[in-house]
């Protein structure tokens, strides 16, 4: 605070002038008006027959700690919510360009969603721990921790904002202005303006109401209410889109019966190219002739998977699957031939549910 503006607004107090008419004559006077609140809010208004000022704001140990924690909680829940509605845009509007990068992930979208479900509730039992030590002790929210995270993610929120913005203006001129992208952009700028919206509103509160902080704001609550609902929804839409834990175990489980038949297939390649047979059945394979193909059971039902030999170089090879990722338009997977010493590739390996056989042809070790 200016030393000049300090001493003239502690001479007029101990002159019996009330702040209301000290301001008035100061902002008259040139000085701008939050500087006057602030130099006005650093004496107390006690009966007293000289200017009494207030603490200082403090720095204390324990409250930097919850604030960092609070902040943090803060950043983790906006990174998290647009990551979950991000992969949900990606699901409903998938861009055959973004196959491999920013196309539709899973995994993303659960690591979303577990982010989401610890750092949300954790930043709403701060922020109402927070709040109810401010109505006690309205000093609280002088604390200068405070002060410096709440401009930091005022920055942070307005950078995010321009460089929204800017990326939508670009892609206008490009003309690759999409449903996708706009949905996209708008969820960021939702995200990021509702923050920098909040916290602009909370930093003013301390200016309008310096000395209490208001008991209760029927719109802070409906605030908190929309924010939580709109939380709420992204989790439920995002668990619908991912799936149930059960399905996704299962979804595991079938990957591992896919990885096992890959194994399974290159290890009769091998058999081949080195006997020009085929072997009898899987436990030929398993740990004789210098081949070790551990992963001949299921991995659940610890059955092995059915083996026949159906030719001179054609055997077949089924397992019972949970799910399904044949699309309705997919080639059926008999006749589907593979080479020595080369996997199969993805496409032969799609199955409907429950038991699927995969066929496949043996090439000469000489092709």
């Amino acid at each position: 605070m200016d030393e000049t503006l300090n001493r003239f607004i502690r001479e007029a107090i101990g002159g019996g002038f009330e702040k209301s008419e000290i301001e008035r004559i100061l902002i008259d006077a040139g000085w701008p008006k939050d500087e006057v609140r602030k130099g006005l809010a650093a004496f107390a208004d006690v009966d007293f027959p000289i200017p009494v000022p207030r603490p200082r704001p403090y720095l204390s140990a324990r409250e930097a700690f919850l604030y960092l924690v609070l902040f943090t909680f803060l950043y983790l829940s906006a990174w998290s919510l647009g990551s979950v509605v991000f992969e949900i845009i990606h699901r409903v509007y998938p861009d055959p360009a973004a196959a491999r990068a920013g196309g539709y992930s899973v995994g993303a979208l659960r690591w979303g969603i577990a982010m989401l479900l610890t750092s949300f509730p954790g930043y709403l039992a701060l922020c109402r721990r927070s709040y109810l030590a401010a109505r006690h002790d309205p000093d609280r929210r002088r604390s200068k921790v405070r002060k410096w995270l709440t401009y930091l993610t005022l920055f942070i929120a307005a950078s995010t904002l321009l460089g929204d913005a800017i990326s939508l203006l670009y892609n206008l001129l490009e003309g690759e202005l999409t449903l996708r992208f706009v949905l996209k952009v708008l969820t960021v700028g939702v995200i990021a303006g509702g923050v920098f919206g909040y916290y602009l509103w909370d930093l003013r509160q301390d200016d309008l109401s310096p000395e209490v902080v208001p008991a209760q704001r029927p719109g802070l609550r409906l605030l908190v209410a929309g924010v939580t609902a709109a939380v709420v929804a992204s989790l439920v839409s995002g668990m619908v889109v991912a799936g149930s834990p059960v399905y996704a175990r299962a979804v595991r489980l079938d990957g591992e019966r896919e990885r096992n038949l890959r194994q399974i297939a290159a290890a009769v390649d091998r058999y081949w190219v080195q006997f020009n047979d085929l072997p009898p059945d899987l436990e030929t394979l398993d740990g004789t002739r210098g081949f070790s193909v551990p992963a001949i059971r299921d991995p659940e039902a610890g059955a092995s998977y059915e083996y026949s030999v159906n030719g001179e170089r054609r055997y077949e090879i089924c397992a019972v699957f949970a799910t399904s990722t044949r699309t309705p338009d997919a080639e059926p997977t008999k006749g589907r031939a593979g080479s020595p010493l080369v996997g199969l590739d993805d496409h032969f390996w799609r199955h409907d549910e429950g038991r699927n056989c995969f066929e496949i042809e043996v090439q000469d070790k000489t092709a």
